[in-house]
Parts: C-alpha cells; structure tokens; sequence
C-alpha cells in the first residue's frame, strides 16, 4: 500500500565504459540520475560528453527544418492516431544509419536559400502592391513619374496630399506665387473625399518658396519609388507582369518545398528523437562527478527493477561499480507507485491530485473501489454505460500502442462504465425510462425488471440514506488508514489522540443515532455513550496539548469537539450521488417522452422522435459521464484524501527513450 521501495545508486564507471553504461541504464529505463555533488572535495568534476556539442548543433538544425517544412508536409497518419500511438516504429541501430547517410547541414543550407529567396519575393511583392495602390489612384496624371522621383537637371517635384477644402486655394497661391516659373496639378476625387493628391513643379530656385506655401496648407508630401520612370499606366502595366514573374517563382519555390516537405520531415521525426534520446544520455554525464579515469554516477532505482539493471550491466562488471544504499533523512527520493494491474487505471487520478511522497501510503487502491462505485451512483444508466464500455474498448482495441498514461486513462472510463451498467440494471434505469416509454421495447421489460432492487425516482430517499451510509463508509476508513499509517511510522500519539479519539468518538455517535432510530436495539445505547464518551474525554485531553496551562489546554481541546460539524459537512456531501444519479435519470425520462411527443407528429414524427433520442441521449451521456467524473473525484480528492493523505510527492523519472515523432524500440543489444 506504500510506495514501493526505492534505492540510492550510486555508480563508479571506468571512462572507456561510460557511454556503453549510460545507453545500458537508458535502455532499461530504470535509473533516475540526480546531480552530483562531491562532498569530500577530493577533485571530481562534472564531465561533458564531447558528443554533446554536436548533438546539441543537429537539434538546432532538425528544429529549424521541422519550423519551415511542416507547414508544407502532407501526414498520412491523422494528429489523433499519432497522439494514440500510431507512430513509426525504429530502432537506434537504424537510427544511427539514418543519421550516416543524412546530411542534416547541407539540407538545412538548401531550406535556408529558399526561405531567403521566399521571404525576398514576398517583401518585393509587399512592396509592389502598395506601390499599385498608389498609382491606382493617380490614373490620368499627364507627366512622367520621374519628373517626381528624380526630376531633371533644374526642375524638382512634389507630390502629396492636403485637405480637400484646401485644395483650390492651395491652388491658386502656389500658381500665383511661381507663375511660370512652376505648375500645379490636383488629382481629382469625389465629393466624399476628405483629402485630394497633388503635384507641384517648379524651378530649383523656388524650392523654399514652395516649401513656405505647403508648409501653411498642411500639405503631406508622399515619397514614390525611385525605380518609377514612365507614366503611371506604363509603371502600372510594368508592376503588374514584375507581380506575375514574381508570383509563378513563388510557386515554384512552394513546390520545390512540398516536395522535400514529403520526402524529408519523416527522417526528420526519426532523427530529431534520435538526437534528444543522445542528448538525454548525455546531459545525465553532466549530472556526474568524475576524476581522471572514472565518472561518478548518482541517482536512484526502484527495488524492483534492480535484478534488471544488473543483468543489463553485466557486460561491464570490470569495469563497473554499483553501490546501492537506503535513502537517507536529508534525501528527497521520488515515488514510484507500483499497484497491481485492477488499480493501476487509478494512478491518473492520484497523480491528477499529486503523487504521494516518499515511504508516505500511496492511496490508488484505496480510491480505486470508492471512485468506481461513486461514478456508477452518479451516472446510474446502463444504456450509458454500454456506450462508454463500447465506445473506450474501440479505442484501446484501435490504437493497441496507445501510450501507458492514456491506456490506463481509458481502461478506468471502461470500468467506470461496468460500474454504470451495474447500477443502472439494479436501478431499471437504460437510456432513461425508455424501454417503459415506448411499446417496441415492451417484450425487454421483463428482462429489465428483473434485476431491479431499488427505483430512485420512486423511492430516493432510501439512495440518499445509501450515498450517505457510504460517506459514513469512506470517512471512517480513512480515518482508520491514517490511524494505521500513524502506527506505521511510530507516530504512536497521532494515531491514538488524534485520528483513534475521532474513530471512537464519531463511532459513539453513530450507534447513539442508531439507537435513537430504532435501527439499533437499545441495549446498544450503553455501548453508544461509552464509546462517544471515551472518544471526547481522549480529544479533550489531547487535542489541547500544544496550549501552555491547564486551562488552555481544557478549553482547546473541548473547543476541538466542534469540528464534529465538520464531519457532518463532509457526510453530507456525499448527498451529491443521489443528486447526479436522479439527475441523469431525470433527463433520460424527459428526452425520451419528447421524442415521444415528437412521434405523434403526422408523417414525420418518427423521424423527429429517432433524431431526438440519439442526440438527446448522446448529448446527456456526454454531460453526466463528465459530471459524473469530476464529483465523484472530488469526493476522493476533498472529503476522503483529507483524512490521511497529503501528496507533494515527486514522480519516479527515469533516464530512458523520450519521444515526440516516432517510437523507438528498446534493444536487448544495447
């Protein structure tokens, strides 16, 4: 029920051997590498693997190639098979000769040029249809465009905007002003228009003049490209075939990049997993000590996997040591939760929660029952739950390397709908009330009936006195584990004061009820006041103890008695499987008699009424399948967990064969 055993390792390993070891210790996937750190300051350094550099520059390269191909390549397997586990499977020998006969620099040299040339022609292209815009809107301007990007050798222009109130006279000061020595030419525009476009021309020498004059009419002079020579149709007619040459390279280009898109993201999977494996291995050397001619290795082993890890060594027994020891005081070792195979879809819950510390209890088991009957109360449908049951097997049957996380996250929704089914058939509840709503169903009652011991629509006070007698269940069981785990770890006072008053004080409580409802016969009541006696005579005594003086003492731990309210609450939380229950119930019985309403429509009621109960239902499995999972985890996680566990723990993370493309396949070589 704890945490498994796990062990200190610590490995001495000649130089010659350290890479073969590493790829040995990653290939079993059993050895978690802490840092080092040399406590008799004998020397020992943290080593670098040379291999670390260039790994590190291939990774940069594979990164970069995945950045600008991926978007081109076209996957035959569908982002939900990958995520499933549907992924290309390779070993490191075939990875190695992938990586011989690839040219990881030379390939991203040739995407770089075409990124370069890409993002030229796009910037050009940018360029070009601004300057389309612009010239769109000088259709009919009578002069060459170079009299104002260049102008000659004594005639300057000016071209830019002002606002349209302003044009004419903007006009007539600048004509009067230069006379002949200049020209003016306004663009024409509609009424609407706020702001017109102009041209001014004048003689060098009446540049400061013609300055003064747009200067008070706000006039905005805007800069034309200096490539621009011709009238604005000609430069119009020129931009538009420059857009067309530019456009057919873009093309070719994008082409060219699918092409190697298709042909070269896959051995870029293969080879960016590959290169991260490496990198894994050796970034764990740096992790080590090391002297001249050996590398020191810390870091921890499950009890479990240690026959493993000695026989993946055993090749290396001369020139490898291997010290394992208990975790000391000042040690934080991880958690690895090792269940048997009916509780382990549960450990994604306890981790959800977070996973339990070292040597604490680790309380998948212990949920494992509570969460699979809780989420059966709270969908009570069996019609539901054969839906679940169909519809996670397809998926685990689907996808058969599907990743442990999500296996183990599917077989628990599996269960939880066995769970379902069970008390859907004790309830008579499958799809509602739909077999007893509709006559094409009438030779299944019966069959339906059978089974039934309990209608909470019809008698839910008697499920409501079951959800609480199962709070009541829980509460007291986890007390008793923290009563347990408290004379585990010696904690003798914890364990008698604190949890043992409680057990014995609410134990009190509850036969003194039992007795008052006649559920008990009364010659329990002695016992009752006993026990609710001896439970608050032993928390008045102790739950004060911290107080300085006898007083505080009394009053605090008299005062601890009122915390019984909060085991009411708690008790009364476990109200919420009658709830969820009846509510799943509820809207199966309302879909069903719509659809039934629906049917009586003339001609095409039968539709209405099919279209009706499949969405219907499947939208209100949906929902109280959800429902039904996040209050019965709060149940485990708000009112049970409380009672003993704290979590905090840090999950067992090996050195091992991380991936995100492809699966590589461990080697009994290796």
């Amino acid at each position: 029920m704890a945490v498994t055993s796990i062990k200190k390792a610590e490995f001495y390993i000649h130089k010659a051997d350290v890479d073969g070891v590493l790829a040995a210790l990653q290939n079993t996937g059993s050895y978690e590498v802490m840092p080092f750190s040399e406590e008799n300051g004998d020397g020992a350094s943290h080593p670098v693997h040379p291999g670390l550099p260039k790994v590190e520059s291939d990774l940069g390269e594979a990164r970069f190639l995945l950045r600008f191909l991926e978007p081109h390549f076209k996957d035959d397997i569908s982002s939900l098979a990958r995520t499933m586990g549907d992924r290309t499977q390779i070993t490191l020998p075939e990875a190695r000769k992938l990586e011989s006969s690839t040219d990881i620099k030379d390939l991203a040299e040739r995407m770089r040029l075409f990124e370069r040339r890409l993002m030229e022609i796009r910037s050009e292209l940018s360029l070009l249809e601004s300057t389309e815009t612009l010239l769109s809107g000088m259709k009919g301007f009578p002069y060459p465009l170079e009299m104002l990007t260049t102008g000659t050798e004594r005639i300057r222009g000016l071209f830019g905007s002002l606002d349209a109130d302003q044009a004419e006279e903007w006009r007539r000061e600048a004509e009067g002003a230069l006379g002949s020595m200049g020209e003016v030419y306004v663009i024409g525009g509609t009424e609407k228009d706020k702001e017109v476009r102009a041209a001014l021309f004048y003689e060098e020498s009446f540049a400061q003049k013609a300055s003064e004059i747009n200067g008070r009419y706000s006039f905005s002079r805007i800069d034309l490209p200096s490539s621009l020579r011709g009238t604005v149709e000609e430069e119009l007619a020129r931009g538009a075939e420059r857009k067309n040459i530019l456009s057919a390279e873009e093309e070719s280009i994008l082409s060219k990049i699918k092409g190697e898109a298709q042909r070269w993201v896959p051995t870029i999977h293969a080879l960016s997993d590959y290169w991260n494996v490496l990198r894994d291995r050796y970034l764990s050397l740096s992790s080590g000590g090391a002297t001249e001619q050996v590398v020191m290795l810390r870091g921890w082993i499950p009890e479990s996997k240690i026959p493993e890890v000695r026989t993946a060594l055993k090749s290396f027994d001369d020139s490898t040591a291997l010290y394992l020891s208990d975790p000391e005081e000042d040690d934080t070792p991880p958690s690895y939760m090792q269940n048997p195979s009916w509780a382990r879809p549960y450990e994604n819950l306890t981790r959800l929660y977070g996973a339990p510390k070292y040597g604490e209890i680790d309380p998948t088991p212990l949920l494992a029952p509570f969460f699979f009957v809780f989420f059966g109360m709270c969908l009570g449908d069996a019609g539901y739950g054969l839906l679940m049951i169909g519809f996670f097997t397809l998926f685990l049957r689907k996808y058969k390397r599907m990743p442990g996380t999500f296996r183990q996250f599917f077989k628990l929704f599996v269960l939880s709908g066995i769970s379902a089914v069970v008390v859907g058939a004790l309830t008579g509840s499958w799809f509602g009330d739909i077999i007893d709503a509709f006559e094409i169903f009438a030779f299944l009652r019966p069959l339906k009936n059978a089974p039934v011991v309990l209608n909470p629509m019809e008698n839910p006070m008697v499920f409501l006195a079951i959800s609480l007698a199962l709070g009541v269940v829980q509460l007291l069981f986890g007390l008793g584990i923290a009563f347990y785990d408290g004379l585990r770890k010696r904690n003798y006072m914890e364990a008698f004061a604190d949890t043992g008053g409680w057990i014995v004080f609410l134990v009190g409580l509850l036969f003194w009820g039992g007795v008052a409802a006649n559920f008990l016969p009364p010659e329990t009541s002695a016992l009752a006041k006993t026990l609710t006696i001896l439970g608050a005579v032993v928390l008045i005594v102790t739950q004060g103890r911290e107080k300085t003086g006898i007083l505080s003492k009394f009053i605090s731990g008299l005062l601890s008695l009122y915390g019984v309210t909060s085991y009411l609450g708690d008790v009364l939380s476990y109200s919420r499987l009658l709830a969820l229950g009846l509510a799943t119930s509820a809207v199966g019985v309302i879909i069903n008699m719509l659809a039934g309403l629906a049917g009586g429509v003339p001609y095409v009621g039968w539709l209405i009424a099919i279209v009706l109960l499949i969405g219907g239902h499947l939208f209100s499995v949906a929902v109280n399948v959800l429902g039904a999972f996040v209050h019965s985890l709060r149940l485990q996680y708000v009112e049970f967990f409380s009672k003993f566990y704290t979590g905090g723990g840090r999950v067992f993370s090996p050195l091992t064969y991380k991936t995100n493309y492809v699966d590589i396949i461990k080697d009994p070589a290796e």
